[in-house]
């Protein structure tokens, strides 16, 4: 039996491939309420969260977690929030994480999970230089269009303790893959058109960095397991006691994981705006870094693209085919590709490859 799991990554967190990109650690960062950004402002409280959808889960598969429901369906009374949430995550449950998380095959006598893989090299390039916005989407797949963080600071390197068996505070779950083809699933979405971002200082002095491109605000990673099952691991930070799921396929043959750092929030009415705000919260993904510039003089995406960079003009809808971004999980959610959060602020994950 050969099912597909995929893991839908998105919100406030940082992806670190190994040097030779045979494992990739993702970074849920801490945000509570005492974090301001360098303008005085406070960044909303940003809650790390896993939601898993499949045929059957067992083990610790809650499905009508209050403070979840109410996060995630903020709009909705509790009990109505706890039925959508129940509704979501369908033969699988969620959870709030603060820990290391780990998937592996479900039974110890089924084949080995297949190697991790990122997809590169599809991006297409222009004169020689990377495309600022992809043409197909093959190529908004690529794993660079995931915000580089040493494409805007170049000796800002990931700092060694954000891998210590007790990470520091900033580190508010994390997640270590070894299996699975990584990509870019969906892009930020400014206007019809497909747009790059652009990288200023938040109180808009000096000049924007040369790096700018379009922007994922979406990852996947889609593990085509050999087996009957997949499970989930959670090993507190703390040293409580660890949980797991278990999960079968549904009748479609998938199974579905999100990953997701993100504030509480409405599902907005349109999926189109041409000036979503700046996304003042890049200035976190700097303190996972060593070398880090002062607050003030972080850069952070703003939209539309730097120096007057030229890109063709490809609608939006033409590299997200509704059945390439198709997901059950996102949509009992609200968060498809097409209507998210991420739509009036800007809000891209990032990444920082060792070394």
């Amino acid at each position: 039996m050969n099912f597909l799991v995929r893991i839908l990554f998105s919100g406030l967190m940082v992806f670190v491939p190994n040097e030779d990109n045979t494992e990739l650690t993702v970074l849920l960062l801490n945000v509570d309420h005492g974090y301001h950004t360098s303008d005085g402002a406070a960044l909303p409280h940003h809650k790390p969260i896993l939601v898993t959808r499949g045929g059957t889960c067992t083990g610790t598969c809650p499905n009508r977690d209050a403070s979840i429901a109410q996060y995630l369906f903020a709009d909705q009374t509790q009990s109505v929030a706890q039925d959508s949430l129940e509704a979501a995550c369908a033969g699988g449950g969620a959870w709030v994480v603060s820990g290391d998380l780990a998937v592996r095959k479900g039974n110890t006598n089924d084949p080995d999970l297949p190697a991790l893989a990122l997809r590169t090299g599809v991006r297409g390039t222009v004169n020689g230089n990377p495309q600022l916005v992809p043409t197909t989407a093959t190529q908004r797949g690529d794993f660079s269009w995931i915000a580089n963080l040493k494409s805007l600071c170049s000796n800002c390197t990931v700092k060694s303790t954000m891998f210590d068996a007790i990470p520091p505070g900033i580190v508010a779950a994390r997640l270590t893959l070894r299996s699975g083809d990584v990509h870019t699933y969906s892009l930020a979405r400014i206007g019809t058109n497909l747009t790059p971002i652009r990288f200023e200082r938040l109180d808009g002095t000096g000049n924007a960095a040369s790096y700018t491109q379009a922007l994922a605000s979406w990852v996947a990673a889609d593990i085509s397991v050999p087996g009957s099952s997949i499970e989930i691991e959670e090993t507190k930070f703390d040293g409580s006691s660890s949980r797991t799921m278990k999960l079968t396929p549904d009748s479609n043959g998938k199974v579905e994981v999100a990953v997701l750092n993100v504030p509480p929030f409405v599902p907005p009415a349109t999926s189109d705006n041409n000036a979503p705000s700046v996304g003042k919260h890049f200035e976190v993904f700097y303190e996972t870094a060593n070398n880090a510039p002062s607050k003030a003089a972080r850069l952070v995406p703003r939209a539309g693209v730097a120096n007057n960079a030229q890109y063709p003009s490809i609608p939006w809808n033409d590299v997200h085919s509704s059945s390439a971004v198709s997901s059950d999980l996102l949509n009992a959610l609200r968060l498809d590709a097409s209507r998210t959060v991420y739509e009036r602020t800007l809000c891209p994950p990032s990444q920082n490859p060792l070394p």
